[in-house]
């Protein structure tokens, strides 16, 4: 099942045509019923589907795939492409409004990356727009938002964000205060893109360092209830191509906020190397030499504990719960032996790895 997911995913990143559609091909062609099975159902769950059937198709492979799972990621691809669009088109109404207004939004993660970074809108799914807006701005921007159709959703507020949302279903995840970047205020932050699927001129974004620590920060950040998302790493290989010269080694460690970021940073850079020879900035991958990769079978096998709960106690009680035939209240996916046996391995290897000696970081002390 891995090395089809490989194969897939190579397919997915890879700039380099020559050969690949007939080495594909092959592969694809051998697979059984079950490795396309738990494959794609694999995929799904690193909501990757989308890129996948685009990549497939630009590559002519998508008569190697039996056709019941062709036609899930078809349908993956079209209903992410549809969302998108709509997301899109909202979101080039909010920024002409707020331009109107003198406003000064930042826009964040998956709007603009399936806009300019992913190779296709629809290849990028996305489940919300999300903004920063100076604390400062808040009153005219909610005023911005309700002169479109949007509404307060107070029961999803938190201290640092609010969220609007109109009838078509669309959500802003508003951020007035970033804790991320706090102390930080003396350092240029953000830079303009010009849109590659909106009217607006351009669009404000964080720049290349910055967006390179926000994906790695977020990412960690949810580890724990979300396991590693493999989408989310391809985030970052499509940044780093994109910006890849724009990048320096300094300037993330002075906004990374610890040292176990800095690891995951450098495990996905090796990862992305090794596992799909992406060719990276030399100051990453000098700094990454003397850390592990990731692997695939560990992010697979992460998401799916995750997934879980496991190992907090919580996850014990659910496995057993389901075990023992009582019905959950949400599908989950199914673990495989590996999956248990693994997590006493995985938990001292994350510990060694993170204790390994790193680069002085002395930007995160000031």
């Amino acid at each position: 099942m891995t090395n089809l997911s490989h194969t897939l995913l190579y397919a997915s990143l890879t700039q380099k045509c020559s050969g690949l559609t007939t080495n594909a091909r092959k592969q694809l062609s051998c697979a059984t019923e079950l490795e396309w099975k738990r494959t794609i159902a694999t995929l799904a769950l690193h909501r990757l589907l989308p890129l996948v059937f685009y990549s497939l198709q630009a590559y002519n492979l998508t008569d190697a795939v039996p056709h019941p799972y062709l036609a899930q990621m078809q349908t993956a691809y079209r209903q992410t492409r549809q969302k998108n669009t709509i997301l899109l088109l909202t979101l080039d109404g909010i920024l002409q409004a707020m331009a109107k207004h003198n406003l000064h939004p930042v826009l964040w993660k998956g709007v603009v990356l399936a806009d300019s970074f992913y190779p296709d809108p629809g290849t990028r799914p996305m489940g919300d727009i999300d903004f920063a807006i100076p604390a400062e701005e808040m009153e005219a921007a909610t005023t911005v938002f309700h002169s479109l159709g949007f509404k307060l959703r107070p029961e999803a507020e938190t201290s640092d964000a609010v969220y609007f949302a109109n009838k078509m279903g669309v959500i802003c995840d508003v951020h007035h205060r970033v804790r991320l970047f706090e102390g930080k205020e003396s350092i240029n932050l953000i830079t303009n893109l010009k849109p590659q699927h909106m009217k607006v001129a351009t669009m404000p974004l964080l720049e290349p360092n910055a967006m390179i620590v926000h994906l790695i920060v977020h990412m960690d950040g949810h580890r724990h209830e979300t396991g590693l998302m493999l989408s989310w790493i391809l985030d970052l290989a499509f940044v780093l191509r994109k910006w890849g010269a724009l990048i320096t080694l300094e300037y993330i460690e002075k906004l990374m906020p610890a040292k176990e970021n800095l690891v995951s940073l450098f495990r996905v850079i090796r990862f992305l190397e090794k596992e799909f020879d992406e060719q990276l900035p030399a100051c990453l991958t000098q700094a990454a030499k003397k850390f592990e990769p990731l692997t695939l079978a560990e992010i697979f096998r992460q998401r799916r504990l995750a997934l879980w709960g496991l190992p907090c106690p919580s996850g014990w009680l659910r496995l057993g719960a389901s075990q023992l035939g009582f019905q959950l209240r949400h599908c989950r996916p199914q673990l495989q032996v590996d999956d248990l046996l693994m997590l006493p391995v995985d938990a001292l290897n994350n510990s060694r790895i993170r204790n390994q000696l790193m680069p002085k970081m002395a930007g995160n002390r000031g």
